[in-house]
């Protein structure tokens, strides 16, 4: 197979298999996740200006209910009882803009929390992983040292050469073992 080129983090790879897209799992959960917030974005994009139409729409359903009963209550002589039902339109409009307007606030406050979360969740997994493999290179570092240790104690118990204090402090603090059995040698 030929080396492709992952598209979320641009490094050459190898890939497994034909379909294969990314290098990695994480480079794959990434560019998902970025698909899903992009598509909830779209989505609340859509939703607000559709309660916005519709809200537009209703305000000029109302505003031509009102002009209507304007001319019925001129016709039919009732103009003090309209002036009442004007000022009753008005502060429902009024008061139905004030709820529009706290509705697209919470709903961009939604939008920004729903992104933050996305991401915190993906910088997570990043930190789980950076942790694994730390402590893999830390077991691997230390299974190095263990090597050393029993390699210096064989060397010294062949010269006839005592391990100085320090040494043999470290190696005591450790829990090891500074006398070498007869295997070992």
């Amino acid at each position: 197979m030929s080396t492709k080129k992952c598209p979320e983090c641009q490094a050459p790879f190898e890939p497994r298999r034909t379909t294969q897209l990314y290098c990695s799992a994480s480079c794959s959960g990434r560019s998902r996740e970025r698909r899903r917030r992009d598509t909830r974005r779209a989505t609340a994009r859509t939703s607000t200006q559709t309660l916005v139409a519709l809200e537009h729409a209703n305000g000029n359903a109302r505003l031509l209910n009102a002009e209507k009963q304007h001319l019925r209550s001129l016709q039919s002589g009732t103009s003090v009882i309209l002036s009442k039902s004007q000022e009753t339109v008005l502060a429902r409009d009024r008061v139905i803009d004030d709820q529009r307007t706290q509705l697209h606030l919470l709903a961009n406050k939604y939008f920004d929390q729903s992104s933050q979360l996305a991401e915190a969740k993906a910088e997570c997994v990043e930190l789980k992983l950076e942790v694994s493999r730390i402590l893999k290179t830390r077991n691997a570092d230390l299974q190095d040292l263990m090597q050393i240790a029993v390699r210096m104690l064989q060397l010294t118990d062949h010269l006839g050469i005592p391990l100085d204090r320090p040494t043999a402090e470290i190696f005591h603090r450790r829990g090891w073992n500074t006398n070498i059995s007869a295997e070992s040698r």
